[in-house]
C-alpha cells in the first residue's frame, strides 16, 4: 500500500508543475448498486468523497488521476446466513468499502456559460467487504482492474467553479472478488 501512496504522490506532484493548466475537482458522491453490488447491499450508498486532479496538454485534452471512497451498507434485521456447519440468525450488516485510484484521460469543451467534460479512468479498486452478524464478522479484501467513464460539467462561479457528473465504476471480478460496479452522481467544486 505504502508503494500505491508515494507513485500517486509522486505522480500528483508533477501534475502539478504547472498550476495555472490543472484543474483539482472534490465531489459529494451518491451512489446507486449494480449487479453483484445490489445483490449484497441493495441500498443507495449517501457516503462518498471524489478528488481528481487533471493537467491540460492540450487545448482541450487533460490527463490526471482520480481518487473517490465510496460506502455501502444494508442492514437485516432477522436474517440468517449459513457457513459450512453453521447456521447464524440475527440482524446483518453488510458493508462495502470501495476506493478506486484511476489514472484519468479528458476532453473538456469550453463553452460561453460552462464547460462539459467526459474522462476515461484505468486503474485498480480496493475493494472490502463485510458481513457481521450478532458478534461473528466475515470480510475479505480484494484489489481489483477497475474502470471509471464519466461525463460532467464545470459551470464558472467568480474564481472557482462548480462541478456536477456521473460517473460508472466497474471493478472486474477476479478468482477471490465478485465484480464490482455503481453508479455515483457528483456535486462539489473545482479550482
Amino acid at each position: 500500500m505504502k508503494k500505491y501512496i508515494i507513485t500517486l504522490s509522486l505522480f500528483m506532484m508533477v501534475l502539478n508543475l504547472s498550476a495555472q493548466d490543472v484543474i483539482w475537482k472534490m465531489n459529494y458522491d451518491v451512489s446507486f448498486p449494480f449487479s453483484a453490488t445490489k445483490t449484497f447491499t441493495d441500498q443507495v450508498s449517501w457516503r462518498g468523497l471524489s478528488f481528481d486532479v487533471d493537467r491540460f496538454v492540450g487545448d482541450n485534452l487533460a490527463v490526471g488521476v482520480g481518487f473517490s471512497w465510496n460506502v455501502f451498507v444494508e442492514k437485516e434485521p432477522d436474517s440468517y446466513y449459513e457457513r459450512p456447519n453453521v447456521l447464524l440468525h440475527g440482524t446483518q450488516v453488510r458493508y462495502i468499502n470501495n476506493i478506486p485510484l484511476t489514472a484519468r484521460i479528458s476532453w473538456y469543451q469550453p463553452m460561453d456559460t460552462f464547460e462539459p467534460y467526459a474522462t476515461l479512468g484505468i486503474g485498480t479498486a480496493w475493494q472490502e467487504v463485510r458481513r457481521e452478524i450478532g458478534t461473528f464478522a466475515f470480510e475479505g479484501d480484494f484489489w481489483q482492474f477497475a474502470l471509471t467513464p464519466e461525463v460532467g460539467v464545470v459551470i464558472p462561479v467568480g474564481m472557482s467553479y462548480l462541478t456536477a457528473r456521473v460517473r460508472y465504476v466497474h471493478a472486474f471480478e477476479t478468482a477471490d472478488a465478485p465484480n464490482l460496479s455503481y453508479l455515483a452522481i457528483g456535486l462539489g467544486f473545482a479550482w
